[in-house]
């Protein structure tokens, strides 16, 4: 397992390494621990911008900044612009 995370993670295996089983299993929690913080960080990145505006029908409050009809019950939205 640990050569197999060490592999993926692209860490590779070095000069300085934890010595043992407890070493081992740290190394491979601190990796995972960096894989899923990469993972929030392009969520972040990739994930559209939703404004807060209740629907006056069923009340979900985010949408997109360009949704005309609320996802959840299809009600028409009336989002103002920044500008209005």
């Amino acid at each position: 397992l640990y050569f197999t995370v060490a592999t993926v993670t692209t860490t590779g295996f070095g000069d300085i390494v934890l010595p043992g089983i407890a070493g081992k299993l740290t190394a491979i929690v601190t990796m995972i621990i960096g894989i899923s913080l990469f993972v929030r960080l392009a969520q972040a990145l990739f994930r559209p911008n939703k404004v807060f505006f209740p629907c006056p029908q069923c009340g979900l409050q985010r949408h997109e900044a360009d949704a005309v009809h609320c996802k959840a019950c299809g009600h028409l939205l009336n989002i103002p612009d920044e500008g209005d």
